[in-house]
């Protein structure tokens, strides 16, 4: 193990990245030694791309092994556990007109061009006793659900 001291944090910074991109930079120089050779060998831009660029690329690239397996089992490589939910709160936030087949539909004088958003739905929930939850249980716990797109089963019902 090779324990040094940090003197100068830009430098560790510096070397950090240096060690995680070292297979890129390999890459990098077979990718142009093969440019070069592609180049002395007369060939023309589309046969050196469809051959030996992409030939060069995929048999010299390393992935980690938990890449590899992902990728095999055709599992997502990214996951997140927080859904993020964006809340239109302001006033003058942007909102979305109606689609335009709609627009053409309505009457001149009918003010209710924008579509309803998370907001809107909040507040034309019923307001009893049973249903009284803030804005933000709202939204993580319900799904608007338009009248054109049908409802997912939750997982746990038969």
């Amino acid at each position: 193990m090779d324990i040094q001291f940090v003197l100068d944090p830009y430098a560790c910074a510096k070397y950090l990245m240096s060690y995680s991109t070292k297979p890129e930079r390999e890459m990098s120089l077979l990718l142009e030694a093969t440019h070069k050779e592609c180049c002395e060998g007369n060939m023309s831009v589309r046969e050196e791309m469809k051959n030996k660029l992409t030939e060069t690329f995929f048999n010299h690239r390393q992935v980690s092994v938990q890449e590899a397996i992902y990728r095999a089992a055709g599992m997502p490589l990214t996951y997140s556990s927080r859904k993020v939910i964006f809340i239109p709160l302001h006033s003058n936030s942007c909102r979305f007109l109606e689609p335009q087949r709609i627009l053409k539909q309505m009457d001149q004088e009918n003010n209710a061009i924008y579509m309803s958003n998370l907001v809107d739905k909040y507040f034309d929930s019923p307001s009893d006793s049973d249903s009284n939850i803030c804005m933000a249980d709202f939204a993580s716990d319900y799904d608007i659900v338009s009248a054109t797109r049908s409802a997912k089963k939750p997982r746990n019902s038969n």
